[in-house]
């Protein structure tokens, strides 16, 4: 008798399993904090973002290396020539409120240590309060888009990795609290996601030559558009979404001034430790200069070289991670400096994965700490 009963629940149980199993399950949208739907690119994938940047790299290294012998003209002279009495003084009083960057490179080489433990970066973040709340702020904005609140800092540290980690820290030096205006906080965020990316690029490409110090081309690349920075607050007046000046002769047409020359009167202050300063001044100069009238012996020729590359490709990419395909506004490299980095060894360099991923991180971390 009792079978009678096992065999009709049985059926039942099977019949549940088989609504449940079968039932395809209700997706819930992702929505951003204004609740509405935020909008998911599906060819996004790891796949196609490499095939997507290859392209693109390609014909950017075609343009950067396609250049013929320079000519220097207006551009070395906006360089070399000091700026106006009138934007020399306010640039030497904006100076004042970037003094922290002069630490910026001592602070970032504590961490750079490659036998440096997660959990030892961990205890450095927790020794200092401002850095601490800074990671977990960040850690926490949807553009982590973490499971659940992270309270920890190791575990945020873990989380963010070494590249963003140091670009917290160099935010922290960063007087963000002059820039008031709206139109200069864009300024900023834009100007300082490529400078972040420019490291990243920069300190990529000298691992990978293993012949560079990675960690001096890194801040490097961090502090070589610092002049611009502080001419940000030089734009009176602003329009909407004006673009910061994209070439040196636009600069000194707005500002009468480059941010070159800022960098300058930035470095005579000590602003810019000494051995950066070759990097940080002459960044232009690989474009501006067949590389026997550089003042610099080999190893600096190859590192400039490095820089004006990463910085270079760093340009493709806009501020809202998207890649700008108009390889046209990229500078061309001097034909000389093509002995010191040829264009194949750069396009197996640059076509990395790991380095694609690494920059499109900072692209997140800069939209959470700025946002």
């Amino acid at each position: 008798m009792s079978y009678i009963f096992v065999i009709p629940a049985l059926l039942t149980l099977a019949a549940l399993m088989y609504f449940y199993v079968s039932r395809k399950p209700q997706l819930e949208p992702i929505v951003g904090e204004n609740h509405d739907p935020v909008k998911i690119n599906l060819a996004a994938d790891e796949q196609s973002a490499f095939n997507e940047w290859e392209s693109v790299l390609i014909r950017a290294l075609d343009h950067i290396y396609s250049g013929t012998q320079s000519s220097t003209g207006n551009q070395m002279t906006h360089v070399y020539e000091p700026p106006s009495a009138l934007a020399q003084t306010a640039i030497s009083n904006l100076v004042k409120a970037f003094d922290k960057v002069g630490t910026l490179h001592s602070s970032l080489a504590a961490i750079d240590n490659p036998d440096v433990s997660m959990k030892e970066l961990g205890d450095l973040v927790t020794r200092d309060p401002l850095l601490s709340s800074r990671v977990l702020k960040t850690i926490n904005s949807p553009f982590f888009r973490v499971a659940t609140d992270v309270k920890s800092i190791h575990t945020a540290v873990n989380i963010l990795g070494l590249n963003n980690l140091k670009n917290l820290i160099a935010f922290g030096v960063m007087p963000y609290s002059l820039y008031k205006n709206p139109e200069h906080q864009r300024m900023f965020k834009a100007i300082w996601q490529h400078m972040n990316s420019t490291a990243i690029a920069a300190s990529y490409m000298a691992r990978a030559r293993q012949d560079l110090d990675s960690g001096t081309l890194y801040t490097a690349g961090l502090m070589h558009d610092i002049g611009k920075l502080v001419l940000i607050l030089l734009v009176k007046d602003p329009d909407e979404d004006e673009v910061y000046p994209q070439s040196l002769d636009r600069e000194y047409e707005r500002l009468m001034a480059t941010h070159i020359q800022a960098a300058q009167i930035m470095a005579r202050s000590g602003g810019i430790p000494a051995q950066l300063r070759t990097l940080v001044l002459g960044h232009h100069l690989p474009a501006l200069l067949p590389v026997s009238q550089l003042e610099c012996d080999g190893q600096q020729a190859k590192s400039l070289t490095v820089l004006f590359l990463a910085n270079q490709v760093a340009k493709l990419i806009s501020p809202n991670g998207s890649l700008l395909d108009d390889v046209r506004k990229l500078d061309q490299l001097d034909p000389s400096f093509r002995e010191i980095i040829s264009k194949q060894e750069a396009r197996e360099i640059l076509l990395s994965p790991g380095l694609i991923n690494d920059v499109m991180s900072n692209v997140r971390l800069v939209q959470a700490t700025l946002n």
